[in-house]
């Protein structure tokens, strides 16, 4: 039987961050795992060379992030079709919102992560928002299965997205087996957030409730990247209230850090704490219960379908409520232990298997 040629396109790993980033590295690694024998996957780029090139990884410049939306405009739209008439593959899928507008006989799967951008657009400049928005809908053709990361993103996609598209959902995965370990000296006691500082994740009802907790051992470490396309107030905002409240040596900024890191703040974390008021997914969430942490996340609907009853949930944007569910799992070993039971029980879920199982389902079906 001939396989099914499938193509990934991986090139925005080059200036991913975050949820973008781990999701084209999950699903690079779950096609490679699990992958099914009636498919050849193919890949746009060695992404491991991609790896080492972080020139345009969350630059602070704007000369620089513009030469790469350029050079990402042109690979997208000129680049990627001529890969298409080489290659020839029967489907491409772009796990970054963007797809080309021309593919020839290709069928195309994009990956629509969350409606953000539609629904804060003063998180964004009004003139890149505009033109990402309209690259993501001339890349939606008739050709097109729109994938998202859960029902509540679907859900959202459909309110927002002016298509006739059938949009699916495919639970994406979390995956630190294949990271080295790495020594960090790390407090004995802290709580951890990892992400970037964006307003909607309201890291600074984190630290308002951080404040709050009287434990003198305990610390809190944000790791991630504090400027994002330039826009640094929330970072400016978070140091203001650390310095207003004396927290400098409480609470720690290691800045954008590696996956190796990231493993390593894991693995010795106390509780970790969530308090979005909006994401597509949430993956932390997941990663946080492979290592067996207490997990704490705001009440948001997302978050409540990946944690299920395997997390702790807090009043969104309420730091005494946030406050009251720390001290609380601190002072409880046995929620802490039944947390933990059930969060193993619930990763079952998130496999790597299953993740690109749900793109298969559609490709194999498709192709009956």
């Amino acid at each position: 039987m001939k396989k099914v040629k499938v193509l990934i396109d991986i090139y925005y790993f080059k200036a991913a961050v975050s949820g973008i980033r781990s999701y084209i590295s999950e699903l690079k690694e779950s096609s490679d795992d699990h992958g099914s024998e009636q498919i050849q996957y193919i890949f746009s780029h060695d992404i491991e060379k991609l790896s080492y090139n972080k020139t345009y990884l969350n630059s602070s410049n704007r000369l620089i992030r513009w030469i790469f939306q350029l050079k990402y405009l042109v690979y997208k739209q000129v680049i990627l079709p001529i890969k298409l008439l080489i290659i020839k593959p029967d489907y491409l899928i772009c796990p970054d919102y963007i797809s080309p507008i021309i593919s020839f006989k290709t069928k195309k799967i994009t990956v629509l992560h969350d409606s953000l951008f539609w629904d804060y657009p003063k998180n964004y400049s009004l003139i890149w928002r505009k033109y990402f928005i309209k690259l993501i809908n001339l890349g939606i053709g008739k050709n097109t299965q729109i994938i998202t990361t859960s029902k509540y993103s679907r859900n959202n996609l459909i309110r927002v997205i002016k298509s006739t598209n059938n949009i699916k959902y495919v639970y994406q995965t979390y995956n630190f087996l294949k990271t080295n370990d790495i020594n960090l000296n790390t407090p004995k006691k802290y709580i951890l957030h990892i992400g970037s500082f964006e307003k909607r994740k309201d890291l600074i009802t984190l630290v308002k409730a951080f404040n709050k907790i009287q434990d003198k051992e305990l610390k809190l470490i944000l790791p991630g990247a504090q400027v994002l396309n330039g826009n640094d107030k929330i970072i400016k905002e978070i140091k203001k209230n650390i310095l207003k409240n004396n927290l400098t040596e409480k609470i720690i900024l290691p800045g954008f850090i590696s996956k190796e890191e990231a493993r390593a703040y894991y693995k010795n974390a106390s509780i970790y704490v969530f308090p979005s008021r909006d994401e597509g997914f949430g993956i932390p969430i997941l990663e946080a219960l492979s290592f067996s942490i207490p997990t704490i996340c705001s009440d948001i609907s997302v978050f409540k379908e990946i944690g299920g009853d395997s997390v702790q949930y807090f009043k969104v944007g309420d730091p005494n409520s946030l406050a009251e569910n720390i001290e609380l799992l601190l002072d409880s070993k046995e929620l802490r232990n039944k947390l933990i039971k059930k969060g193993k029980k619930r990763l079952e879920e998130f496999s790597r298997k299953n993740f690109i199982k749900g793109f298969e389902e559609i490709i194999l079906n498709e192709k009956k």
